[in-house]
């Protein structure tokens, strides 16, 4: 038997990406989940070695540079503390958020890829597929009659 794919339902091509998307994007995710937090701690370590600077003559305080306000970093040191101080939830939301873009991302390509098919089989006619019948079903379908 001969058939021939002329077209593929877009919302099918949605719904097979976002059921199966999630799945796909995990283990990147993960992976990048991990290397991010890392990335995060090492910043939250380096903001924390920065301290304030302190001029004092003969005893008396006169001046005192911040480095992190001179350079407008610290509500970006105050963030990265928050979220080093809460790892789990930040590895969890992160995780989250990774696996629905990749999961968004992967739907899309498969949306992209079922409008390029269907383009392309309107005009050379589509896939053809030949299928033919194993000889266990033949029997069981033979058994049945």
């Amino acid at each position: 038997m001969r058939y021939t794919i002329g077209r593929i339902a877009p919302w099918s091509a949605l719904r097979v990406g976002c059921a199966i998307g999630w799945l796909v994007a995990l283990c990147p995710a993960l992976c990048l989940t991990v290397v991010v937090i890392q990335a995060l701690q090492r910043i939250n370590q380096a903001f924390q070695r920065i301290e304030p600077l302190d001029i004092s003559v003969l005893g008396q305080p006169v001046a005192r540079i911040d480095f992190l306000e001179i350079l407008r970093l610290s509500g970006s040191a105050q963030t990265v503390a928050r979220l080093a101080g809460n790892l789990q939830l930040t590895f969890l939301l992160l995780l989250l958020l990774l696996t629905v873009a990749g999961a968004a991302i992967l739907a899309g390509a498969l949306l992209l890829f079922s409008g390029g098919y269907n383009l392309l089989a309107s005009l050379g006619g589509g896939l053809e597929v030949e299928l033919q019948e194993t000889e266990n079903r033949r029997r069981s379908n033979e058994a049945h009659r």
